[in-house]
């Protein structure tokens, strides 16, 4: 046990070792040799999934050269953005879904300080919330019936992009998400007279390749926005 417990320490004390020296090198590299011209903070947006459409901040720290960034994501869009409400307000069909995704996480620069190709490593979030109105599968009734929809997925991403530009940046990214959607959502359909009905709804439509793409994993976006 003692003899554990001195490896563990002397493993300890000699890694504490290296990060001090890691650093006092970088620090020499950084005040001896020229600065690196690099634009710490991004600011835009992104185009994809699991992103839809959203914002992106990114501020590219002095470590590792500048090569290591901190990086956020964010977006939200909800129904009665895309339909007016007062536009579906007399439709007994309409649909109310409010759409969430956060993402956190850090980038590392390969070649260059704070540009150029970069790996990444994330974890986000996906939060759908509200009402949909569904007809029964296992009854006559023809009016629909009405369903609370709470769903929420949370992954751990990695990724592998590039930020293409100066002032003005173009960010092509793709990844793999390690917990995908499910197939098949699980609801329960609540009708006017008081029957329920479970029924099971994909989240989205996966008849054709490109959403099964997603289901499986797949992350895709483009970015865009300034950097100072």
């Amino acid at each position: 046990m003692k003899r554990a417990i001195q490896i563990f320490s002397t493993t300890l004390l000699l890694i504490f070792t290296s990060v001090v020296s890691a650093q006092e090198v970088g620090e020499e590299y950084y005040f001896t040799e020229d600065k690196p011209k690099v634009r710490p903070f991004r600011i835009g947006g992104k185009l994809g999934y699991p992103n839809l459409i959203g914002g992106n901040l990114e501020y590219v720290t002095p470590l590792l050269r500048h090569k290591l960034s901190v990086s956020v994501d964010y977006s939200t869009l909800k129904s009665d953005w895309i339909v007016p409400e007062e536009d579906n307000a007399d439709e007994e069909s309409s649909d109310e879904l409010d759409f969430t995704y956060m993402e956190g996480g850090l980038n590392y620069y390969l070649f260059s300080p704070g540009k150029g190709l970069y790996v990444g490593a994330s974890y986000g979030s996906i939060q759908i919330k509200g009402e949909m109105m569904f007809f029964s599968e296992n009854s006559d009734r023809t009016e629909p019936g009405t369903a609370d929809i709470d769903f929420s997925n949370g992954s751990f991403n990695v990724k592998l992009g590039a930020k293409l530009g100066g002032l003005f940046y173009f960010r092509p990214e793709i990844g793999y998400r390690f917990t995908p959607l499910p197939e098949s959502y699980e609801i329960e359909v609540v009708f006017d007279d008081g029957y329920t009905e479970m029924q099971e709804t994909p989240p989205l439509d996966i008849d054709s390749s490109p959403q099964d793409l997603i289901y499986k994993g797949l992350i895709a976006n483009i970015g865009f926005g300034f950097s100072f």
